[in-house]
């Protein structure tokens, strides 16, 4: 007997059995702390087990009252059972089990966590989703002001061969098309700028994808500067959703002996390996560089954007635009 009751003890789950009358007959260790902890001084009955689940001492929380799931003091969970067992004699027993289901609750709360968070991955992918056509017409407005640019500087080469050597009506007339193609889109251009601010329209369009976008330092007052940030802004906020699943897009502006240098960083996760730029990034160093100014990636430890832009090269573009 003393040997069963050993074995009994060993089990690794908490047991106990009651007669016909409710009187505990069998008990482990296990079980026996348990019902310690249910009640001062233990339990004696199967009415006194069943009372302490259904209101539980403060010390003892309910997770869920249908399964009958409790958070113990030492930070366990136990899940219990009653089933009722007859022996071959025709005996018949109340068995309660208590499981421990501590390792099972933590990943389940680790697995509402984690579709917590897709939830709202989800959501701001949705919303980039919706502003996906704003971007793609954004993208190919500046992808057709860069093949304006090319073309002016074809019309710039193409007018000076006029007016250096004797050619024939017709090639006049094409050069003065093309040179009416180019302004017509600049003009349009223009007017589409003067329509917001570029740095506000580009906080709002990252605001509209869930990226809050916040500058520190004297910003730039040049419109042209300002439409230069507004592009890195905006490709910054774009990729900080896609890629770094991030809240906060961080642009300082400081000021340097020979241009104007501005930072982008963001709150996001940190890029697994080193950044490859892809359309938006290629294209907005081009504009950049095209602007005399420089741009640098860095992935480790974590992402950022560094631009220096020429304050003097832009007055002068400025000068001559007319």
């Amino acid at each position: 007997m003393d040997r069963i009751k050993e074995s009994f003890d060993s089990l690794p789950i908490a047991a106990c059995f009651f007669d016909k009358n409710g009187v505990v007959r069998l008990i482990n260790r296990r079980m026996l702390a348990i019902t310690n902890w249910l009640q001062k001084g233990g339990i004696q009955s199967l009415a006194e087990m069943q009372s302490a689940l259904q209101a539980p001492p403060a010390s003892v929380c309910c997770l869920d009252p249908h399964l009958w799931i409790y958070r113990f003091p030492d930070g366990t969970a136990l899940r219990f059972a009653q089933e009722q067992i007859t022996t071959k004699a025709g005996a018949r027993y109340t068995q309660i089990t208590a499981a421990d289901v501590t390792e099972l609750i933590q990943k389940q709360n680790q697995l509402k966590a984690e579709n917590a968070k897709l939830e709202k991955t989800n959501k701001r992918l949705r919303r980039l989703l919706a502003q996906m056509p704003e971007i793609i017409r954004e993208e190919e407005t500046l992808a057709m002001k860069l093949r304006v640019h090319d073309d002016i500087g074809h019309s710039i080469l193409a007018t000076r061969r006029v007016l250096l050597q004797n050619t024939d009506q017709k090639e006049i007339r094409a050069t003065a098309a093309l040179w009416e193609q180019s302004i017509s889109v600049l003009y349009r251009s223009s007017q589409m700028r003067a329509q917001s601010e570029p740095l506000e329209a580009a906080k709002e369009r990252a605001e509209k994808l869930g990226v809050r976008v916040l500058l520190a330092g004297d910003e730039p007052r040049t419109q042209r500067m300002r439409a230069l940030i507004a592009l890195a802004i905006s490709e910054c906020a774009s990729n900080c959703v896609r890629h770094a699943d991030g809240t906060e897009l961080y642009v300082c502006f400081w000021q340097k002996p020979d241009c104007i240098a501005v930072s982008l960083t963001n709150n996001g996760a940190a890029p697994k390996g080193k950044i490859t730029e892809g359309g938006g990034l290629s294209m907005l160093r081009q504009r950049i560089e095209e602007s005399g100014g420089k741009m640098e990636i860095q992935s480790v430890p974590r992402f950022k954007l560094m631009l220096s832009l020429q304050e003097k090269e832009e007055a002068a573009y400025e000068g001559d635009d007319r």
